[in-house]
């Protein structure tokens, strides 16, 4: 297994929200002294998000170097169109970033033994489509002050119904929830991104998703029992899609 495969147990430092995702706005005259939540990937040094804006970073009040992701999540305040730039090339004023992890899904038939094959809890916060990726903010169980690498992919398969069946899938490597334990454990949090386009080659696809996490009892998750949550929607290749 490749460090590429796997997520750190931490928590992640953006909190996403749906609408500030929703809200890169196309419109240049909007963008000025904007605060920006949105994901894209660094190419050539400079960050592109998912709607294809160019964030040339004049200013920086966060530690890191963002340069060192490729997949990225970013938070920030776009301060003017650059001079000189595109018509879609901003300078902006970065403030906060968190890195996605980014891998392709893989064949149910290529799942079926081995690490891929564990199903632990795993939970999908929130999941939109933007640049040709499925995107998601997902929780886990992880042992606190632990340092194992989780492993998570995602299955997909054809059903009888011609619908694609994505499983999201986590090897936790031994870090589950018990009665036991529970003073030990923590609920994780990472960014995680799949081209769906490498995989999905028609314009309009029925997508069911499915995963395992702990069985929900009114507002909240009663950790010592498991459950498989799952939805279908209608996918359209072209735009921008927020499920939930």
């Amino acid at each position: 297994m490749t460090t590429m495969n796997m997520i750190n147990i931490r928590k992640t430092i953006i909190c996403i929200a749906a609408a500030a995702v929703a809200a890169v706005s196309c419109q240049k005259d909007d963008t000025l002294q904007y605060n920006n939540l949105t994901m894209g990937n660094i190419v050539e040094g400079r960050f592109v998000s998912d709607q294809g804006h160019i964030f040339n970073i004049v200013d920086q009040i966060c530690p890191g170097e963002l340069g060192k992701e490729k997949r990225t999540m970013v938070l920030c305040d776009v301060l003017n169109q650059t001079d000189g730039g595109t018509e879609d090339e901003y300078d902006v004023r970065l403030t906060n970033f968190s890195r996605v992890l980014d891998k392709d899904a893989v064949a149910l038939e290529n799942a079926m033994e081995g690490d891929i094959a564990v199903q632990n809890p795993i939970h999908i916060e929130q999941l939109w489509f933007s640049g040709g990726y499925i995107n998601m903010m997902i929780t886990y169980n992880a042992k606190i002050g632990s340092e194992t690498k989780h492993l998570v992919n995602l299955v997909y398969s054809k059903d009888e119904q011609g619908r694609y069946v994505l499983n999201l899938r986590h090897n936790a490597f031994g870090e589950v929830w018990t009665e036991e334990n529970a003073s030990k454990m923590m609920t994780g949090s990472s960014y995680v991104s799949f081209p769906i386009t490498k995989f999905i080659k028609e314009d309009n696809a029925k997508l069911v998703f499915k995963w395992k996490w702990h069985k929900d009892v009114g507002s909240r998750f009663d950790y010592l029992f498991e459950k498989e949550y799952s939805f279908e929607f209608d996918w359209k290749r072209s735009g921008f899609e927020h499920k939930f």
